[in-house]
């Protein structure tokens, strides 16, 4: 099986990154909705339409005559959950701008033609999100012990935060950049090629 063009690798690779593209759009709505309903949570809280106590686990709901404790919640307050969103709207909208782009790039790769200019600009947007993507986790882990420690959190004795290097990440990005020039490069030629014949 060939590497680029019609039926190729690059045409299986370009429909799954169109499934992988349908999931990211999923879990970016469930992430959206949890969120509003959280949101909606505090703000029916605040106004003392609901409880506020409802997260410290001394109430109990009554299901099918079962008592139905909250004690599996309590702790998983705004300081937990407004950066858990955070780090999943960074995580899932970063992949959805890589996979967008990745799915752009794989579609010249099927169509034979891979050393155009906008791949080039594909590679290094690409890279330049996932730069982003990884500032954004120091910060949000920074954020997290923060707040946590400034709310005397009862996740804050218990939790352990270690700011880890992913080599393997920025080790991606420096390829990416060196990738994005040299298609920068292939594309250049090309068009001199062209306008020599």
């Amino acid at each position: 099986m060939k590497a680029l063009g019609r039926d190729s690798v690059a045409s299986i690779v370009r429909i799954g990154l169109n499934v992988v593209w349908g999931v990211l759009w999923f879990l970016a709505i469930c992430l959206g909705l949890a969120a509003v309903c959280y949101g909606a949570f505090l703000i029916l809280s605040a106004t003392g339409a609901i409880g506020s106590d409802v997260l410290t686990g001394d109430n109990h709901l009554r299901i099918n005559g079962e008592n139905v404790g909250f004690g599996d919640i309590a702790g998983y307050t705004w300081p937990v959950l407004v950066p858990a969103f955070l780090i999943g709207a960074v995580a899932i909208g970063g992949s959805l701008m890589i996979v967008w782009r990745l799915r752009r790039l794989f579609d010249s790769f099927s169509s034979g033609e891979p050393f155009r200019k906008e791949n080039a600009n594909h590679l290094r947007a690409i890279w330049m999100t996932m730069l982003g993507i990884e500032i954004s986790r120091y910060v949000l882990l920074g954020l997290t012990g923060v707040l946590m420690a400034a709310t005397h959190s009862t996740f804050a004795e218990s939790a352990d935060f270690e700011v880890r290097i992913d080599f393997s990440t920025w080790g991606s990005i420096l390829i990416l950049i060196v990738l994005a020039e040299v298609f920068r490069e292939g594309a250049r030629l090309k068009e001199e090629q062209e306008l020599t014949i």
